[in-house]
């Protein structure tokens, strides 16, 4: 390359700094930051429900090698050698190191009052050395106590180097501002359902607002609403599927999106929501379809219903992406 050639790089790569622009994103380089100082790649598989077996371990050698670099796993979800297996497979075919990749697990609500061994225990069934992000699966029921007795072994394995950052899924409000007053490392991250049709607008906010970034699990309702004609007639605007327009709404909100599949198209399609945006009328449209239609059975019930989302005026999450107010 010439020294004009290079100027010439050097003078584009500055015009596209810090100007949003998503065609120089992927699903492999767009990352968050979080509170921790850790980056988090802001579109993971999700792998709930997914079997301990080759299912497991192709779909998360499919998602890293169409680019993700990010997957999400859990202690509840019985499938975490599968996942260790996959890592382990995948880093040694290929020129990616360990530190690209980002691994969450979570600890089931009936470990809480033994974290440290749940810990280890994650540890070894992912054939890993350190966990990047670490969550308290649910409140629970066994306690308070219970929970900030978990949370200061998740304090002590973040010390330990066993872990990178940790945070909560499924807390509300309540749940979030006891943690926050018991807490030496605040949380990272609050997991929890958020879609256009089950926002969880209110809960969102006051996480972000508490410096803490909103996961969202079933960013596509798991397909309960794919076939609506006010989808469809946006994702034919951009020559993309249903799916991908629920995915880019998360995006767009500020959501880290979890999508699950085992069907390699699927994810592939997937990750391919960087060369499009949707425009403000497009969001118009989706934010008006909140209609409380929450799928899962953990997290709170939530604020939504019809009607309850404000305008795209609002400076809301329904008139763009919220920001953080630590990072």
């Amino acid at each position: 390359m010439s020294v004009e050639e290079m100027k010439k790089a050097a003078q584009d790569k500055a015009a596209g700094a810090g100007t949003g622009e998503r065609r120089r994103s992927s699903v492999t380089t767009e990352k968050v930051k979080l509170n921790s100082g850790h980056y988090i790649p802001q579109v993971a598989l999700g792998v709930y429900k997914a079997p301990n077996d080759g299912t497991t371990e192709n779909a998360v050698k499919w998602a890293f090698e169409a680019g993700y670099r990010h997957v999400d796993s859990a202690a509840r979800y019985m499938n975490e050698e599968a996942v260790g297996r996959a890592i382990a497979d995948f880093l040694k075919n290929s020129d990616v190191k360990r530190d690209e990749l980002f691994v969450t697990s979570k600890l089931w609500d009936a470990d809480h009052e033994r974290a440290a061994e749940a810990i280890d225990e994650s540890l070894k069934k992912l054939n890993l050395d350190y966990i990047d992000l670490y969550l308290i699966h649910s409140p629970g029921n066994l306690g308070a106590d219970a929970r900030i007795k978990a949370w200061k072994d998740l304090e002590a394995a973040v010390d330990a180097g066993k872990i990178k950052s940790i945070g909560v899924s499924n807390f509300d409000v309540e749940e979030l501002d006891h943690l926050l007053a018991e807490c030496r490392i605040k949380p990272a991250v609050n997991q929890i359902e958020s879609h256009p049709f089950f926002a969880h607008e209110e809960l969102r906010e006051a996480t972000i607002a508490r410096g803490i970034h909103v996961q969202a699990y079933s960013p596509m309702a798991q397909g309960a609403a794919l076939e609506r004609e006010e989808i469809k007639a946006i994702a034919n605007k951009h020559g993309k599927s249903p799916a991908q327009v629920l995915l880019r709404w998360g995006l767009q909100i500020g959501n880290i999106i979890l999508p699950k599949s085992l069907t390699q198209s699927r994810i592939e399609a997937n990750a391919q929501l960087f060369d499009f945006e949707l425009d403000a009328d497009d969001m118009e449209v989706l934010n008006a379809l909140d209609e409380g239609m929450k799928m899962g059975k953990l997290g709170p019930a939530g604020t939504s219903a019809p009607g309850s989302r404000r305008s795209s005026n609002s400076g809301g999450a329904a008139g763009g992406k919220l920001q953080m107010t630590s990072s």
